[in-house]
């Protein structure tokens, strides 16, 4: 039976500022309300249980092409050149091309075995750790949670380490447009975008030519490579498609970190029981991953007409299905608001479902096992270091989830 109200004009909206510090609480009551409802100021339906997030995200009838929900500033010629190259991020794209782009990047991943990378990850983590005990002090996300995901990316995609510095703000300024073009966002933040694309190209088309000449062992090069054996990857596909790589690989596994520390100050018995038994680690990421997911939410356009939880979705409709609700539902998950390590039948939903299923999640399960692993066997106290009157903020990017800072005291072994 289709709903007669399914519109909620009041109270907090998705991207409300007092969503940033406590979304949960927000997210269990439309579940329990409204599970399925229009928001007019996003011009969206919002979408919060687990099996109706599960439909919208493997479900053909919709649409991962959400450029033609853009915010309508997005759309002006002065941005044309911002909104061509997010359409051609393979995120942004249906069959058939979907399957021709992923499949470039694929073939790209076939050389790259995630375990042969497993000693470079352990040795950058150690080396952070080494920095972090010499210096005495730590803010963990710059210190740690940041470089350790940056640096990954930046070796596997072929970026050289020297340039860490403005590839992560172009990619900063590259996802909090490529999350939520199709929603809220003021000029500053596109017009800074813009200038981040620009300057983006201009990097990437020289890191090209050389490749082109002088091939090395990692994905940009071995992306050329397909786009030279006639495949046809364009510049701005590969522009695209890099920056998707580096941007993913990059932010959400800093999320992962930080969210899973932060996690873990807030349970002490859950890390006691870590340091006990280094074989739960593996649990305990998942659950990091559901119960505090670094990606809160992802945008369909509905093809055609379909009922989701008892309300009429129109074709054209903005959908915008809520991961992090998803992970918390009553309904898949026993006591969902309950952090433990050893959940069992984890099926959460932090990497996507369906054609988008995240393509480098063995990486940051990975990088993550590394980090915690080496985290809390060289150190016998981790605690906040907040000074008087500070509390833990989270960064402007509601979509990509953690705090901006993370100060912590470390006692090492």
């Amino acid at each position: 039976m289709l709903s007669t109200n399914p519109t909620l004009t009041a109270g907090r909206h998705l991207l409300s500022p007092e969503m940033h510090e406590d979304p949960y609480t927000t997210y269990r009551e439309w579940q329990t309300s409204s599970p399925v409802f229009w928001d007019d100021s996003l011009r969206a339906w919002v979408v919060t249980r687990y099996a109706d997030v599960e439909l919208v995200l493997g479900d053909a009838r919709f649409s991962s092409n959400r450029i033609a929900a853009a915010n309508p500033l997005f759309r002006t010629e002065r941005y044309a050149p911002l909104l061509e190259v997010m359409s051609h991020k393979m995120s942004e794209m249906d069959e058939p091309h979907h399957t021709r782009l992923r499949s470039s990047v694929n073939k790209a991943f076939v050389h790259v075995v995630v375990e042969a990378w497993e000693p470079r990850v352990q040795k950058r983590v150690d080396t952070l750790l080494d920095n972090i005990q010499k210096s005495g002090e730590c803010e963990f996300v710059r210190d740690f949670a940041a470089p350790l995901p940056l640096l990954t990316i930046m070796e596997l995609v072929g970026v050289p380490a020297e340039d860490m510095v403005r590839v992560r703000g172009w990619c900063d300024d590259f996802a909090l447009v490529a999350l939520n073009f199709y929603t809220q966002m003021s000029e500053a933040q596109l017009d800074k975008a813009l200038v981040s694309i620009a300057e983006f190209r201009e990097y990437l088309e020289t890191r090209i030519a050389k490749l082109r000449t002088s091939p090395e062992e990692n994905l940009l090069s071995a992306m050329v490579a397909i786009e030279q054996s006639g495949e046809r990857l364009t510049t701005d596909e590969l522009l695209a498609n890099v920056f998707l790589l580096l941007a993913a690989g990059n932010e959400t596994t800093t999320c992962l970190l930080t969210g899973g520390l932060v996690t873990l100050l807030a349970h002490p018995e859950q890390m006691q029981r870590l340091r006990d038994d280094p074989s739960l680690i593996p649990s305990a990421i998942e659950e990091f991953l559901r119960y505090d997911s670094p990606l809160q939410y992802l945008g369909r356009l509905a093809t055609d007409d379909i009922e989701i939880g008892g309300q009429q979705v129109k074709r054209g409709d903005l959908v915008l299905a809520v991961l992090a609700a998803a992970n918390r539902d009553p309904e898949k998950f026993a006591s969902p608001d309950t952090f433990d390590i050893t959940r069992p039948n984890n099926h959460h939903l932090a990497f996507g479902h369906g054609r988008h299923f995240c393509v480098g999640l063995q990486f940051a399960r990975l990088e993550a096992r590394l980090a915690f692993t080496a985290l809390l066997e060289r150190t016998t106290k981790v605690e906040l270091d907040l000074k008087p009157g500070e509390r833990l903020v989270h960064q402007a990017n509601f979509n990509i989830r953690r705090v901006e800072r993370l100060p912590v005291k470390l006692a090492f072994v």
